[in-house]
């Protein structure tokens, strides 16, 4: 597991793609409960890799199916 976690601005392109991506794979941390909420705090995330090549070719996208994280080619966006 890559851990770029760099400062990214919100006008950078892949913030933007990720706040559009996000529409797509809504997160379920109402439904999470207390313990998997308390390991996306920590950093242990399920993640969920669904097919978005139609939407951004080769790029690997994964979203956390917990909490609103997107990982876009190895960088994290909330």
């Amino acid at each position: 597991m890559s851990e770029k976690n760099a400062e990214v601005t919100a006008d950078s392109p892949d913030a933007r793609l990720a706040a559009y991506l996000q529409r797509f794979w809504p997160h379920r941390s109402h439904e999470a409960g207390t313990l998997r909420n308390l390991c996306c705090f920590l950093g242990f995330h399920l993640w969920a890799q669904p097919d978005y090549s139609s939407q951004a070719p080769r790029r690997a996208i994964r979203f956390c199916r917990w909490c609103p994280m997107v990982e876009i080619d190895g960088t994290r966006y909330s």
